[in-house]
C-alpha cells in the first residue's frame, strides 16, 4: 500500500543510513518507460536501470531517445528525467540536519523536472542544479529545466542554452552576467553563446509543443503522496541519526573505559614485576 515509503526506509538502512558507504545513497527508480543507464565516476561501464534500482552520488544517469525516468530521493523529492537526458548526482546528504543536508546536481543535456523534498523545504540554500550555462537555486519549488546544446536550424526555433520554467515556488537562474528570479508560469533562459544575464521569454519554448511524455500523468498523484509523508520521513531520519549518534557515544565511552582498565592492569603487572625482582 505504501510500497514507495517502505522502499525508501529500506534504502536508509541498507545503503548508508545504518552503515558507512563510499557513495552516499540518493534515491530509487520509481518508474521507467524505455531504457536508462547509470555509470559511476569516470567508469565507462554502464548499468541498466529498472524500477527499484538504487541511485547514488557520483553516478551519471543517461536516458534513451524515448525514455522517461522517475526517481524518488531519500528526502522525499521527486525527479522526472525526460528523453535524451544526461544527469549527474554530484553531492547529496539527507540526514535531517540543517547544517549537513544538501543536494548538488548537474544537468548536462536534456530535461529534468525537479519537485523538492525536505531539503528544498528547510534548506533551500543547500539545493543547486548546475547546467553548462547557468546555476539554478530554489525557494522551495516544482520546476523544469532544459539544456539545449545546439540552436534549431530555422529562425525562431529554440536557441542553445538553459531554459527554466517554474510550476510552483520560485527559482533563481544565474550566470556570470547576472541572475533572474523565476516565478510560477514564467520561462527564463540563459544563452549558451551570448554573454548576457538570464532573461524572460514571452512565450513557452517551442520544444514543449513537440514532446510526447507517456508517464507524466502519474506525477501529480506521486507529488501529493510524497508531500504528505515528508515530515514523517524527516522525523524518522532525525531519530535514526540521533540514535546512531547516541550508540556511537556509548561505544566510544566503553572503548575509553576498556583502555583505562587495560592501562591500569599494565601498571599493576609492572609493579608486581618490580616487586618480584626486588625479592
Amino acid at each position: 500500500m505504501k510500497h514507495w515509503l517502505l522502499t525508501i526506509m529500506l534504502m536508509m538502512c541498507c545503503q548508508g543510513w545504518c552503515t558507512v558507504s563510499a557513495a552516499e545513497p540518493f534515491g530509487t527508480v520509481d518508474a521507467l518507460s524505455g531504457a536508462a543507464s547509470a555509470a559511476s565516476g569516470d567508469s565507462t561501464d554502464e548499468i541498466a536501470l529498472a524500477v527499484g534500482s538504487q541511485v547514488s552520488t557520483g553516478q551519471t544517469i543517461t536516458t534513451g531517445h524515448d525514455t522517461e525516468l522517475h526517481i524518488v530521493t531519500l528526502d522525499g523529492a521527486f525527479l522526472a528525467l525526460r528523453p535524451d537526458t544526461t544527469f549527474r548526482v554530484d553531492e547529496y546528504k539527507a540526514d535531517a540536519d540543517a547544517d549537513a543536508d544538501k543536494v548538488f546536481m548537474t544537468l548536462l543535456k536534456g530535461s529534468l523536472r525537479s519537485i523538492t523534498g525536505w531539503i528544498g523545504k528547510y534548506n533551500p540554500h543547500a539545493y543547486r542544479l548546475t547546467t553548462p550555462t547557468a546555476v539554478i537555486g530554489i525557494r522551495g519549488t516544482d520546476h523544469e529545466t532544459t539544456v539545449i546544446e545546439e540552436s534549431g536550424p530555422q529562425p525562431g526555433t529554440d536557441e542553445a542554452g538553459t531554459y527554466d520554467t517554474v510550476n510552483e515556488g520560485k527559482t533563481v537562474l544565474s550566470n556570470a552576467q547576472g541572475e533572474t528570479e523565476v516565478t510560477p508560469g514564467r520561462h527564463a533562459f540563459s544563452a549558451w553563446h551570448n554573454r548576457i544575464a538570464p532573461l524572460f521569454l514571452n512565450k513557452r519554448p517551442d520544444f514543449w509543443l513537440h514532446r510526447a511524455l507517456r508517464i507524466e500523468n502519474r506525477i501529480a498523484a506521486r507529488k501529493a503522496s510524497l508531500f504528505q509523508h515528508i515530515e514523517q520521513l524527516r522525523n524518522e531520519r532525525r531519530q535514526a541519526r540521533l540514535s546512531t549518534a547516541a550508540d556511537n557515544r556509548i561505544e566510544k565511552q566503553q572503548a575509553r573505559r576498556e583502555r583505562i582498565q587495560e592501562r591500569r592492569a599494565d601498571k599493576a603487572r609492572n609493579r608486581k614485576k618490580h616487586m618480584d625482582a626486588g625479592n
